[in-house]
């Protein structure tokens, strides 16, 4: 079934588990904002608890290849990567190729919802494609939403992949998102949509939007940051600022004085980087290092902390008055062998007045991490960062009420208002993506009225 973004979709799914499903249906999707959002819709339905369950492909797959290690040849229980994924789903498939797994299976479901299924690769299509022989399997999606690419990972395409193997199925078209909350810009963005498909261009002009001119260089990112200053005065009502890339993302909240917070990709390569040079550093460069961490999270650190991490790069006690909670804390991170302290110290240098952080969820994982390093959960830091991480992907994650984060990464979500910056920059996929998360209002900045989206290219999985 294909619909377009705020047209119903997971309404569907919810409404189906819940009025039609004989058993426990087993509804996958890709993310667990995802997982999350399903789970509300089926709640707000009144499905049984027992008539669903719903996972990542990527959660579910790994459960199954971890409980027959041997048999399904998996070869990393702990992956991080495309790659290691890729590996996770075939081991997967391998399984359901089993008759005494496909008899499992079908003792254990009823049948398979997927969701987002334009988001699928190659080997997650080949899992699914294994699970329709033993199991009844419809797939949802909307392939003008499909702007997830996995390296060297391949994408599906609709035509070549969905179309042969299941039977089409009419979907919803009126835009639910909008009718109660803005209906004019839902049905703008219906046409939006047609002419998207279409390669046209997007004018503006007229549009129940508000536009903001950023074409002149020295004022963009002052009337940037207004357009997000004002979107977040509505009280009470959520927010996303999109922008093209992460750095780009990074910039902008830290400029708003702590108003907004960065959504993180569940990877988090920042959190691996940085634990991984904890755990091969000692004394005081293990204090640079974390000093170095902060300063991805939180602003004023690399400004007020600059004498005390050039004494310690030197290999030598700071002489300084100033700060000196954040010193002490430090010291004690370098004169313990263990991750005795990182907590208290990351927790010491946020505390600096004045200091804004804008990557919350990062430095909120750093401190998880240790925390699981000090109980004993794991033996590395960098082993405790992925046990923090697979917890968050069990778990879900709760949002700030202002966000901002690259269409990857708020992809599927749905907030009360949208700031799309750069508009010009985005191919006509991610474009789309970004101009339907808001329900009741969208700011676009724009060099001009007339958007020209670039050519369609999937971006990379961050």
């Amino acid at each position: 079934m294909i619909a377009a973004a705020g047209c119903g979709k997971t309404e569907v799914i919810a409404t189906a588990v819940a009025s039609y499903g004989e058993g426990k249906e087993l509804v996958l999707t890709h993310t667990h904002a995802g997982v999350e959002a399903i789970r509300r819709r089926v709640s707000r339905v009144a499905a049984p608890t027992g008539a669903y369950q719903i996972d990542t492909i990527a959660g579910w797959s790994l459960r199954l290849a971890r409980a027959f290690p041997e048999t399904s040849g998996l070869p990393n229980a702990k992956p991080r990567t495309n790659a290691d994924y890729s590996a996770v789903y075939a081991a997967a498939t391998r399984l359901l190729a089993l008759q005494p797994i496909r008899e499992i299976m079908g003792a254990s479901y009823s049948g398979v919802y997927v969701d987002e299924y334009q988001d699928c690769t190659v080997e997650q299509h080949d899992l699914v494609m294994a699970l329709l022989n033993t199991l009844p399997c419809r797939v949802v999606g909307d392939p003008l939403q499909g702007i997830f690419s996995f390296g060297g990972n391949e994408a599906i395409t609709w035509e070549e992949h969905v179309r042969p193997s299941f039977e089409n199925v009419t979907g919803p078209t009126t835009p639910w998102r909008w009718v109660s909350s803005n209906p004019a810009l839902g049905e703008w963005l219906r046409d939006v949509r047609m002419r998207l498909q279409q390669g046209q261009d997007l004018d503006v002009r007229g549009a129940p939007i508000q536009w903001i001119d950023g074409s002149n260089r020295v004022t963009k990112q002052q009337r940037q940051l207004s357009a997000c200053y004002d979107a977040a005065s509505n009280e009470g009502e959520t927010v996303i600022v999109i922008h093209q890339w992460p750095n780009q993302c990074h910039d902008v909240a830290s400029h708003l004085k702590g108003l907004y917070s960065c959504v993180e990709a569940i990877d988090l390569t920042d959190l691996y980087h940085f634990a991984a040079r904890l755990d091969s550093s000692s004394g005081y460069s293990r204090a640079v290092v974390l000093l170095d961490f902060a300063c991805k999270c939180m602003t004023k650190v690399r400004t007020e902390l600059r004498t005390i991490r050039d004494a310690l790069e030197k290999n030598r006690v700071p002489n300084v008055r100033k700060h000196r909670d954040c010193l002490d804390a430090l010291l004690k991170v370098a004169n313990n062998d263990s991750m005795a302290g990182v907590e208290s110290a990351l927790q010491s240098i946020s505390g600096i007045p004045g200091a804004v952080t804008y990557r919350r969820e990062l430095l909120r994982e750093m401190i998880r991490s240790a925390r699981a390093l000090r109980v004993g959960e794991a033996e590395t830091l960098e082993d405790a960062a992925w046990i923090a991480r697979n917890r968050a992907r069990q778990r879900g994650r709760l949002l700030s009420r202002c966000t901002v984060g690259t269409t990857l990464r708020v992809k599927g979500l749905e907030f009360d208002h949208a700031v799309v910056l750069d508009a010009d920059a985005y191919d006509s996929r991610n474009l789309y993506v970004a101009l339907t998360r808001g329900s009741r209002s969208l700011t676009i900045v724009s060099r001009s009225r007339v958007i020209r989206p670039t050519v369609a290219i999937r971006a990379k999985t961050e």
